[in-house]
Order: structure tokens, then sequence, then C-alpha cells
């Protein structure tokens, strides 16, 4: 009976330090997120500030510009409050379902589109001249 007990406290306390380790690398991934989200908006200052940049990766040269990127999104919690279903109906067959039953319209839809622009950086292998 005692050796069930030490076993059952290893295997937790293994289990224990494995789900540690696994919150641990969580937190790691968010604070290089972080630094990831900080010197790419440096980079894009740059680039703004002096135009395009000319960098390597392995050796290749790249050249570094930034754009916007502009993107359609569905604003669905304005699109359920109108129509009155909870916004989890919304998914492509719900939507379609929707249509059917005449009580979404395109107009509708187009009214709950918004666009978003967003800068992007830009990396394409430098030619040479």
């Amino acid at each position: 009976m005692n050796d069930l007990q030490i076993n059952t406290h290893i295997q937790q306390s293994e289990a224990n330090g494995l789900y540690q380790q696994i919150e641990d690398i969580k937190r790691q991934r968010a604070n290089l997120k972080d630094q990831q989200d900080k010197l790419v908006g440096k980079l894009f200052e740059h680039i703004q500030k002096n135009g395009k940049v000319l960098a390597y990766k392995n050796n290749t040269p790249y050249v570094l510009t930034v754009g916007n990127v502009t993107k359609s999104t569905l604003n669905k919690k304005e699109l359920a409050e109108e129509l009155e279903v909870p916004q989890k109906d919304l998914s492509t067959q719900g939507i379609a379902e929707l249509v059917e039953e005449q009580r979404l319209t395109s107009e509708m839809i187009r009214s709950a589109i918004y666009s978003e622009t967003d800068l992007k950086l830009k990396a394409r292998k430098a030619k040479k001249i």
C-alpha cells in the first residue's frame, strides 16, 4: 500500500513539474512576442523615416519595405444584435440559413463590414544591377 502511495506521489510530482515547465515556456513565448513586436515597431519607424533598407538573412540580401495592408472584416457582434440572434449562429452555415429564411440581406452584410488598415513588413530578395 505504501509503494502505491509513493509511486502516485512521484507521478503527481512529475506531472506538476511538466505543468510548471509548460507554464514557464508560455511566459517566455509571451515575452519573446513582446520583444519581437517592439523590434518590428522600431524597424517600421526606421523604414518609414529613411526609406528602403537592405538586410541580410542567411547571407542573402533582402530589400525591406513597409506597406499598408487593408483587410475587410465582418462585424458579427453588430450583425447578431441587428438580427437578434446569438453571435455563434453567424457561422458560414448560419449566415446561409438566415439568407434562405430571408432574414439577412446582402445590404445588411455590406453595412456590417468594416475595413482596417495595418502596416506590414515586406521583404523581397535584392536583385543584382
